[in-house]
Order: structure tokens, then sequence, then C-alpha cells
């Protein structure tokens, strides 16, 4: 899988509407390495490519992972797809439904 372009499929995946960025992940930064940078949230290997987001408030979780695989797919052909949501932007004002927060 070494012709897929880290840089298209994070630009793709944070182009969804539902999704507010990239993620490195929890327990420790998950990027691709390039020459002098990484593209954070992205990790490209023979099985798979995980992508790693942080998703609005609002949507149903695994709509969002459906639209970010749909997203992506031009820019993966027919690889395998995992999609991890890492953590929830709070909606402007960090006004939650129902009194939580």
């Amino acid at each position: 899988m070494s012709d897929v372009d880290p840089d298209a499929v994070a630009a793709a995946a944070v182009s969804c509407p539902s999704v507010a960025g990239m993620s490195g992940g929890k327990s420790a930064e998950l990027a691709t390495y390039l020459p002098g940078r990484r593209v954070r949230g992205v990790r490209i290997t023979e099985c798979e490519i995980e992508l790693r987001v942080i998703a609005r408030w609002g949507p149903f979780l695994p709509g969002i992972a459906e639209e970010v695989r749909s997203a992506v797919q031009p820019f993966v052909g027919g690889a395998r797809v995992s999609v991890y949501i890492d953590d929830i932007q709070e909606p402007a004002g960090g006004d939650l439904p129902n009194g939580s927060g």
C-alpha cells in the first residue's frame, strides 16, 4: 500500500462534516512518518489503513465512521479502512443537551 497518499487520506477524512480533526491516539502518537514531517491520525500498513479522528458533537458515531470510509475510499482503492473515534468535540459554548457536561 505504498502508493496510498497519507496527506490525501487525512484531507478527505477532515473534509467530512462530522469530523472535527485528526487524532494522534490516546496512548501514543499515531501518524505516518515521512521525511521531515508526519501525518497525524493516519497509519498505513500492509493489511489496513487506520484512521483516528475527533468527531463533532451530535452525529451517530457509527455513521461518522461510515462517512469517513466513504470519503477516503477514492484514495485507498480496495484497502480495508478502520476508523477509530478517539474524542468528541463539545458543541460551541459547551452547552450539552439534557444538562450533561
